[in-house]
Order: structure tokens, then sequence, then C-alpha cells
């Protein structure tokens, strides 16, 4: 599709206001070391961290509040705890007064079905989808459409080992945390990890759509997804296992279009831009990394012309430049990137 170099909508002012934490992963268990991990896990100070969010939100003027996923942690499964640790988080979440949108994150796919996660958690939707605000399109990824995790789904994850075997020979069908899934893997090949997943062709073109009829309705648009997708915001082994794509499709549309991609998974945290869009890929820390001082949560505002991150706890505060909506990038601007250099569609076939 061509874009037209104006639009009617880029020169109106508007903004979004909203709160953000990712991975409480609670359980009511002690302090953790995670497997070949050398960062402590606070898993109970974890769920403080939330109630103290909770209590900073309801006193600010939001649009929403965004939990990037991983509400608890996958030790509840394993000691049967699941629903009874999924219930104390959501009586911690009850206070908020806003719309509370959540993204899927692994541990949620340890613990539950998505069927269990929708009658369980008000307002769940388990897959990818779009909010509206004026000016403003949201947009919220499903990072596991192709994963190895999943309960409930034998075909989803029969074609996640198949993809996923093809491209790391360790022992992919062991119990989790018995087997070290990364050893002898290289450079990126380290992203193909059991903890990550993949978006499907259908989700990139669902993706593809939106964003070009954001650009068309002279909206501005912000991507939310448990997983990264930009390797300078994360570990390689906390990067989306076709980040490559999903990047491809984000850069299709003219710079300035995306302010801001907002992730969690990396517990340490992480930033990059993309200097060819101008996107701020931001991951945030976890809670469970918080020593002492439980909270890790933020407010975000977002305009046509900044990002600023208000960070509490182990969160950074950011101001970050929004750049003014641009042409189109040209043809070769992006090359190596996953579209295809006469149509500029993904090349989906590499899924």
């Amino acid at each position: 599709q061509a874009f037209p170099d104006q639009f009617q909508g880029w020169g109106m002012r508007s903004s979004l206001r909203f709160g953000a934490i990712a991975d409480v992963q609670y359980a009511d268990v002690e302090d953790t070391l995670p497997f070949a991990g050398s960062q402590l896990r606070h898993h109970r100070g974890a769920l403080d961290g939330l109630r103290q969010a909770v209590e900073h939100w309801r006193r600010e003027a939001l649009d929403f509040v965004v939990d990037l996923g991983d509400m608890i942690d996958q030790q509840c499964q394993a000691r049967g705890e699941s629903r009874e640790a999924l219930a104390r988080v959501l009586k911690a979440w009850e206070p908020v007064q806003v719309p509370v949108w959540r993204c899927i994150g692994n541990h949620e796919l340890y613990n539950f079905t998505r069927a269990q996660l929708t009658a369980l958690v008000p307002g769940y939707s388990p897959s990818y989808h779009c909010e509206r605000r004026p000016g403003w399109r949201i947009l919220f990824l499903d990072p596991y459409d192709l994963n190895v995790i999943e309960k409930g789904a034998p075909q989803r994850k029969q074609e996640g080992l198949a993809y996923l075997e093809a491209r790391n020979p360790n022992d992919l069908r062991a119990p989790r945390g018995t087997v070290d899934c990364l050893k002898g893997l290289q450079g990126m090949d380290r992203r193909f990890a059991p903890m990550a997943g993949a978006v499907k062709p259908r989700q990139l073109r669902w993706l593809q759509t939106q964003l070009e009829e954001a650009v068309v309705a002279g909206e501005r648009v912000v991507v939310l997804s448990h997983v990264p997708v930009h390797p300078g915001a994360t570990a390689t082994a906390a990067l989306l296992w076709n980040y490559d794509q999903v990047l491809a499709v984000l850069r299709a549309v003219p710079p300035g279009t995306i302010p801001l991609f907002l992730a969690g998974h990396w517990h340490c945290g992480g930033y990059a831009e993309d200097h060819l869009t101008g996107t701020h890929h931001v991951t945030l820390p976890s809670p469970l990394n918080a020593d002492g001082d439980p909270r890790a949560h933020c407010v975000v505002e977002v305009t046509d012309r900044e990002v600023r991150v208000q960070g509490v706890g182990l969160v950074p505060t950011r101001t970050l430049r929004v750049p003014a909506m641009g042409k189109r990038l040209g043809r070769g601007a992006v090359r190596d990137d996953g579209m295809d250099d006469e149509t500029r569609q993904p090349l989906f076939a590499r899924l």
C-alpha cells in the first residue's frame, strides 16, 4: 500500500497516559535462584510491589493500566496452587479504577489454558488484539502464537517443537529447568529458547493491516508484548524467535508512526531505539529483582513529541523524543529485514 505524504490527523495533539508493570510472577515460596542464574527472585516481595504500584496508579489520572504478563510463577502450577495464587494477584489489582489490559506471558501458559484464563481473569483477551483511544491504536501481540509450553494446545506445541528443534539441538522435551536448553547455541541463535515463542503469519498480516490503517487514519500506535522484539532491548535468550519478521512489519510504515514498543520478559529490563523508525523499545524490569524496595512499575505518557516513562523503584525514568511523522521509508532503506523487495510484503514462508 502506498501511503500519502500528509495526513490531517498528524497535526492533532493527543496523548496517552497509562500505568505499566511486568513479570510480577508471584508465588508463595521463599526467594529462589532461577536455573543457571545468579539474580535472587523475590516472589512474595513482587506481590508487595504490585500492591504499591496499584496505590500509586490510583493517585494518577490514567487512561488505563497495562500488565505485560506473567502474573504468577510456574512454581504455582508445580505446587498445585495456580488458582489460589492468581486469586491473590487479582485481589491486589481490584482497587484500580481504570481499565486493566493484559498481555499473555509464558507463565500464564505454564499455569492455565487460554480458555481458563478467559474465565478466571476479568476482561482477559488471550490473543492478539487492538484497543483504541482518540488518535491512538494500542496493539497487543501474542508472542506465543507458536510455542512449546502451552497447556491444552497439543497441536500448537507440536508445531512449536518442529520449529524449535530445527534450530536448537538440545532436549526440548525434558521437564522445565532440568536441561540447559541454550547449550551450544551462539550469537543470535540463543533466542531459540523454549521460554520464548513466535508470531505466526496470520498475526503478522493482522499487524501489518492495523499499522496501515492507523497511518491512513492519522493515528499513532503503541505496541505491547510480553516478549521483546528488538535485540538491543533485551538479552538474546529473551527475544522473540522471529523478531526480525516483526521488526520488518514495524519498519514498513512511516517513521514516527509507532513511538513506543513496550515489553517485559527480560527481568533486568532494557532499552533500544530503532533508528530506522524512531520507535523506542522499552523493556520493563521485574519486581522479582527488587531488593529492599519492592517497587518496579511506571507511569507512561506518550504524545506526538515524546515518550515519558516515570519510573518507580527499579524502572528507570526516561524522556524520549518522538520524530515528526515522516514519509514512508523508500525501497532499499530497510534491507535484509524479511520484506520482499518488490511487493514489500513479509516473507511469511520464513516462518
